[in-house]
């Protein structure tokens, strides 16, 4: 059984990216939602393993993808979500940290590198010694 995860960003450029790198795996299922609303929306109708989330939304400049991340939480706590962000900004790190994200990436040259690193921890988490070096 396919991998189910949800993208959801509005950037057609990092949607690109993320959907070839998906495309390569075929362990994993994507749905793409460019708006926070479409994927909250559609955790009413399915469970996915992994949520990837954007930070900055052009089509929702009064909410951020933190708003969202709290949406997702209240509606399906248990989810992994790889928070996404163009921001290299501590207290962003720090927020996204407190609402206890999988990993936060910076979109940048080596972005899909720290996606697929991400994953890896998530498929095989740590363990003995090793579960303590990488504690969140």
């Amino acid at each position: 059984m396919k991998k189910l995860v949800f993208i959801i960003d509005d950037d057609p450029v990092y949607l690109k990216f993320m959907k070839g790198h998906f495309g390569q795996m075929p362990q994993y299922e994507t749905q793409v939602f460019q708006s926070g609303p479409e994927g909250i929306a559609a955790l009413d109708q399915a469970k996915p393993y992994l949520i990837i989330l954007d930070h900055l939304f052009t089509n929702a400049p009064d909410k951020t993808g933190l708003d969202y991340l709290k949406e997702i939480r209240k509606k399906q706590s248990g989810i992994p979500v790889i928070y996404i962000t163009g921001l290299n900004d501590e207290s962003l790190r720090a927020k996204t940290k407190k609402l206890k994200v999988a990993d936060h990436i910076l979109k940048n040259d080596a972005f899909l590198i720290h996606l697929r690193t991400a994953m890896d921890k998530l498929d095989s988490p740590p363990k003995g010694i090793l579960s303590k070096l990488f504690k969140k």
